[in-house]
């Protein structure tokens, strides 16, 4: 199976999440940020993440890519996030894309290798609301509103011995939307959560953003 995404994309990040924690054989296919054919060939539109099956049929759209894949391991795990962790989501979110719209396209990540396609990312993204020299001079106001929401998330993952007890999916967002927060080093992380962010990253093989 082939999964299409974006490396800085956390619904693309939380499906990885689940593939590798299930130890499913996935190839995770980093597509080119100016590139809307391969998709619109896929799934008619320029969206990520996509599944391509070992059939050849599509599937789009996060949640559900995800339950194929607990089916697939006759996992009895929970297939919808719960209510706590869509309350963080709707925290972290417009916080995460502050911070990281207007830096994620500096880093080598495979959707940034070519000029258009950073081009195509300021097109898309840059707005007179989002404006990226505006989001870097607002900084310290976000980061004043982050490292709070750091400090409730850790204790949210109820971590013990550095693991945490919640179900996989409530893990998989969490760390989804957490790792678009490394690449702001102002940020305080609180010692427990890096050390899980950290650990996550290392044993399934997902980069944080840095």
């Amino acid at each position: 199976m082939k999964l299409y995404i974006y490396d800085h994309c956390p619904f693309c990040a939380r499906v990885a999440y689940i593939a590798q924690s299930l130890e499913l054989n996935i190839e995770l296919v980093s597509v080119d940020y100016d590139d809307a054919q391969t998709l619109i060939d896929l799934i008619g539109k320029k969206m990520v993440p996509v599944l391509q099956k070992d059939d050849g049929s599509i599937m789009a759209e996060s949640l559900d890519i995800i339950a194929y894949f607990m089916n697939l391991k006759s996992s009895d795990e929970q297939r919808e996030p719960s209510e706590q962790v869509i309350l963080f989501q709707s925290r972290a979110f417009p916080l995460s894309q502050r911070i990281g719209l207007p830096r994620w396209w500096k880093l080598d990540l495979a959707e940034y290798q070519s000029p258009a396609s950073k081009e195509a990312w300021r097109a898309a993204k840059e707005t007179e609301e989002l404006n990226f020299d505006k989001l870097i001079e607002q900084t310290p106001q976000f980061v004043d509103q982050i490292n709070p929401l750091l400090k409730d998330t850790e204790l949210l993952l109820n971590l013990e011995n550095g693991q945490s007890s919640l179900p996989l999916i409530d893990q998989a967002v969490y760390f989804s939307m957490l790792r678009g927060f490394c690449v702001e080093p102002s940020i305080t992380w609180p010692p427990a959560l890096e050390r899980w962010l950290e650990h996550q990253s290392q044993t399934l093989k997902l980069s944080l953003l840095r």
